[in-house]
This record gives C-alpha cells, sequence and structure tokens, in this order.
C-alpha cells in the first residue's frame, strides 16, 4: 500500500472487480456526475479503522468496511450482480490477488434491497457489505537517525540512610 492509503485500498478492489466484471463501470458512490449506463457498481468505505490490536502503529493491521451496490433497472440484473459480488473477493485468484497487497475479505453479507422508482424507469439495488482486514505499510518517521551512544550516570550511596 501507498502513503495515500484508501486511494490504493480502493484502486486494489476496484481492479479486480474490473478484471470479474468487464464492461460494468464501477465508481465511488459518493459522487455527483451522472449516472452511467446500466447495469453499474457503486462502492463506499463507511466505516473505516477498526482497530484489530491496540499495540502497534507500524505496519497495522485493522478493518475496513466497505459496501458495494450493483444498480439496475432489471431486477433481476441487479439481484444477480449482488450475488456475483459477495462471492467475488473469497475466490481463490480475487482473495491471492488481494492478499498480496495486505487485503484479505473476513466477511460479507448481503444489503437489503432498495427499490425505487426514478421519474421514468425502476432503479433497483442490490449488493454487498464487506469487512476486510487490512495491513497498512505505515513506518514512524518521527523520530529520525540513531542513538549513537548512551553514557547514564548513577548516583549510589553506601550504607543505609536513616
Amino acid at each position: 500500500m501507498s502513503n495515500d492509503f484508501y486511494h490504493a485500498f480502493s484502486a486494489a478492489l476496484v481492479a479486480e472487480i474490473k478484471q470479474y466484471f468487464p464492461g460494468v463501470t464501477i465508481r465511488p458512490q459518493s459522487i455527483n456526475n451522472e449516472a452511467p449506463t446500466y447495469p453499474y457498481i457503486v462502492y463506499k468505505i463507511y466505516d473505516d479503522y477498526d482497530r484489530v490490536l491496540f499495540s502497534n502503529v507500524e505496519n497495522e493491521t485493522f478493518d475496513l468496511h466497505v459496501q458495494f451496490k450493483a444498480i439496475s433497472n432489471d431486477e433481476m440484473e441487479a439481484k444477480s450482480l449482488g450475488h456475483q459480488l459477495r462471492k467475488l473477493f473469497f475466490l481463490q485468484q480475487p482473495e491471492y490477488d488481494l492478499l498480496q497487497k495486505g487485503i484479505v475479505a473476513k466477511g460479507c453479507d448481503a444489503i437489503p434491497p432498495v427499490d425505487q422508482y426514478l421519474d421514468v424507469d425502476w432503479q433497483f439495488t442490490a449488493g454487498a457489505d464487506y469487512t476486510f482486514e487490512v495491513q497498512d505499510n505505515f513506518t514512524d518517521q518521527t523520530q529520525t537517525g540513531n542513538i549513537a551512544s548512551v553514557n547514564p550516570e548513577f548516583n549510589i550511596k553506601k550504607g543505609a540512610e536513616s
């Protein structure tokens, strides 16, 4: 992972989705661009940095929670894409690819379907709510250099003092 951690994390997930869903647009959920043609997938890191261990700062392991939504005007298409998304990151090759980047899918749940009528057509949503365990490659750069020498001074008194 790079110093730009969240972009690198997102890019790794998107790269896997693009590989297994060619021709399906994937984009962050929270942008105001015009919607792409159906079907498409949106994602959002909605609850991040859930610490796994409490003692380390360097190369820390923590959980990130990401929701993927398949959106279509065809209900069965949305459900099918959502079903496939819930399996994707547990498949052997995607699992291996992500492991090389310090990312492991720990668990996944379905998201509740959201159906809505938009002006002229229906929009259906199905998807996956993942928990990923991630290890960053952060190193503490606040202390530079090495300690060259230590010269302790001891003040030892002989005998008991009253």
